[in-house]
């Protein structure tokens, strides 16, 4: 039986990663340079991505799981607490929260949408409640303004709490069940005129194989300014939990003078490098 060309099966590949040229030449000047790991590179993407996104800082690190779990750790959110995360989502949007000892309270998706249900949001926050997790599916920013309604409602409910310094700061200020941003997706989406970054409480990206912008494997955190809180202390907070607990990156360690560090807590390794 004779076929012609129409008959042909197409593959599509799933979303093969986009590599000039120019990203090899990258690449190549980065194992040139004599500097491989967290370095002048990974400094310059945290501040361009700051820039773009319209926020103070963002931390690049190894995936976007790590940076959904150390957005838990800063906020203090632990033991005892409950976080609210869409059934459609990628398992990591709750695992995260596992991993910081959290209890995942899974809300359904609209029956004519795939983002959460925000009335089911709504009924399922209570007084252990710390923090909302919304899904930025296929690039689609959620509705942080319904989100950012219905936490403010429910004010009265909110009991601060945080196993940390820094995370009991942060809840005392905001006041209010924390809006977290999964936007694995969505780097440079955005809804009523503001990027993916700047628009829920905290935000982590990911820079994996298939994403829109690639690392190969990667992520980054980033966050609004929140009333009282220093955002050089978040960003360091972040230095720390992500880098053993050393005091020092190993860039910083390369000044004169500066090669001694101190190790102040028994934390991951999850930085990302050149």
């Amino acid at each position: 039986m004779m076929t012609n060309d129409n008959d042909k099966k197409r593959v599509i590949p799933f979303s093969p990663p986009d590599i000039s040229e120019l990203e090899i030449c990258e690449v190549v000047d980065a194992l040139r340079s004599g500097w491989i790991t967290t370095g002048p590179r990974t400094k310059e993407l945290e501040r361009r991505l700051a820039e773009y996104c319209g926020t103070s800082k963002v931390v690049c690190l190894n995936s976007a799981t790590a940076a959904e779990e150390l957005n838990f750790r800063i906020c203090g959110i632990g033991e005892g607490d409950e976080v609210i995360v869409p059934a459609y989502t990628y398992s990591a949007s709750a695992s995260a929260a596992i991993h910081c000892g959290a209890k995942v309270i899974f809300v359904d998706s609209q029956k004519d949408n795939a983002e959460m249900d925000y009335e089911k949001v709504a009924d399922a926050i209570n007084e252990k409640t710390k923090a909302i997790v919304a899904v930025d599916l296929g690039g689609i920013v959620a509705d942080y303004d319904k989100l950012f309604k219905i936490v403010e409602e429910k004010k009265n409910t909110f009991v601060p709490g945080g196993n940390s310094e820094l995370g009991r700061k942060i809840q005392s200020a905001l006041g209010r069940v924390l809006v977290f941003a999964d936007g694995a997706h969505s780097l440079g989406a955005e809804r009523n005129g503001k990027k993916a970054g700047a628009i829920a409480d905290f935000t982590d990206f990911s820079f994996h194989a298939v994403k829109n912008f690639t690392t190969a494997e990667g992520g980054a955190s980033t966050w609004r300014d929140i009333p009282g809180i220093d955002n050089e202390e978040i960003y360091k907070q972040y230095q720390l939990y992500s880098l053993h607990g050393q005091n020092k990156d190993a860039l910083a360690k390369t000044k004169v003078g500066a090669w001694e560090y101190d190790i102040i807590g028994p934390w991951y390794k999850c930085n990302m490098t050149d």
